[in-house]
């Protein structure tokens, strides 16, 4: 417990100190390790990769347990803080995030995502109360861990498609900042954002704002310094690597198949190397 209460408050530490917050997302042990060992300071899970390796679609198909037993690998195979991608929190009510919340602390996560769509998939959202009475149950169970736990609130009012451009941009800072003062450390607002709407929503979102720094199928139109530059105070990139990865692998497979060629490893990691990497941070017998 004292080592994830030194996590947690460096984690929490670097959503306070000047400069951008970078957390690249992990799906196993294997691609987190290559990110700690790069020297990120710390590391997210993404719910999509995870859900992706284990053959199941995105958006609470794997069960909460596979889900949880994955990111405590993670998050125990590395030195650094990791924060959760947790979907929805598993269950429709207050008490199924609060559940949840408590899960991740349990797990030695020292943050964890909880988004506003309903996880049935049908691109709808939590009504407003009800949302952010969800929140508020997974701030309450922060505040009696007393432990530095940053809850990241997600509002998916872009990806919902809810309305226009103003309906939009207006309903992602009323709910994110409605998250906020439920008890959220951080507001995440995921999509393809213009300049001008990430600028918006940074300076009108009454605290941390995260932003995807890449989304999958798309390279991002700005660098880290660009949307720090626009106020954004935390980046990071969901599934998009996991599926870059899984891209490879059609990439790869569809070249074997059509041309029986091999070109794919060359910009593969060798097994010497890989070896000597893992080795560094396999648990000791």
């Amino acid at each position: 417990m004292t080592a994830l209460k030194d996590k947690a408050r460096r984690f929490s530490d670097m959503h306070k100190a000047p400069g951008i917050v970078v957390l690249p997302n992990a799906w196993d042990i294997g691609s987190a390790v290559i990110m700690a060992d790069l020297g990120f300071p710390a590391i997210a899970t993404t719910s999509a990769g995870i859900a992706f390796s284990q053959g199941f679609p995105d958006g609470e198909r794997i069960s909460k347990e596979k889900m949880l037993e994955i990111c405590a690998g993670i998050a125990a195979a590395v030195p650094v803080p990791v924060t959760a991608d947790l979907e929805a929190g598993y269950g429709p009510k207050p008490e199924d995030v609060a559940r949840t919340v408590q899960d991740a602390i349990d797990g030695g996560f020292v943050g964890c995502n909880i988004e506003d769509a309903l996880s049935r998939g049908d691109g709808k959202l939590y009504d407003f109360e009800e949302a952010c009475d969800r929140i508020r149950a997974g701030a309450e169970v922060v505040k009696k861990a007393r432990l530095s736990f940053v809850l990241n609130a997600r509002t998916d009012c872009y990806l919902a498609k809810i309305g226009d451009a103003q309906t939009t941009l207006a309903e992602s800072i009323r709910r994110s900042n409605a998250y906020l003062a439920a008890g959220a450390t951080c507001a995440f607002v995921p999509g393809r954002l213009d300049a001008p709407t990430i600028t918006r929503l940074a300076h009108e979102i009454d605290g941390p704002l995260n932003v995807l720094g890449a989304i999958a199928g798309r390279p991002s139109p700005f660098a880290v310094a660009e949307l720090e530059s626009f106020g954004v105070k935390r980046v990071s990139i969901g599934g998009s690597l996991a599926g870059s990865a899984l891209g490879l692998v059609r990439r790869a497979m569809t070249e074997l198949k059509a041309s029986g060629t091999f070109s794919y490893p060359e910009d593969g990691i060798p097994n010497a190397e890989s070896g000597k990497l893992y080795a560094k941070y396999a648990p000791r017998k």
